[in-house]
């Protein structure tokens, strides 16, 4: 992470209550993620000239108020960094885990579809 960050590149977006920050939303391009890139099990499905973004997972202190916030504002980071796909790979789970991805109900508001294990928000279509 502080590699990324040193060389400048995008790691995801911060939600603040007044000054106190209280979540954090990875998102990236996707070939950020190295073990993504290389997984046999969530392989790329874009062309890789197809600007595609990948979002992980939400922490947040208070996830009822921010989750919502984090997911709308990496969709709006992404989209305006070029992306042209958002993909997201989460699972339902129950009571709070700080590496919580999210509820398909939360990406279906969005605007997500499923595709298998993968969730993506196509700007282009």
């Amino acid at each position: 992470m502080r590699r990324l960050i040193g060389q400048n590149v995008p790691v995801g977006v911060l939600a603040y209550d007044g000054d106190k920050p209280v979540g954090w939303c990875s998102i990236a391009p996707r070939e950020t993620y190295q073990r993504l890139e290389r997984s046999r099990t969530m392989p790329r499905v874009t062309p890789p000239e197809t600007p595609t973004w990948t979002r992980f997972f939400v922490f947040s202190s208070c996830a009822h108020i921010a989750a919502a916030a984090l997911l709308g504002g990496a969709v709006d980071y992404a989209r305006s960094e070029g992306a042209r796909i958002v993909e997201a790979y989460l699972y339902d789970t129950a009571g709070h885990s700080s590496t919580h991805r999210g509820h398909s109900s939360l990406f279906r508001n969005f605007g997500f579809r499923q595709d298998g294990a993968r969730w993506f928000l196509d700007f282009g279509a």
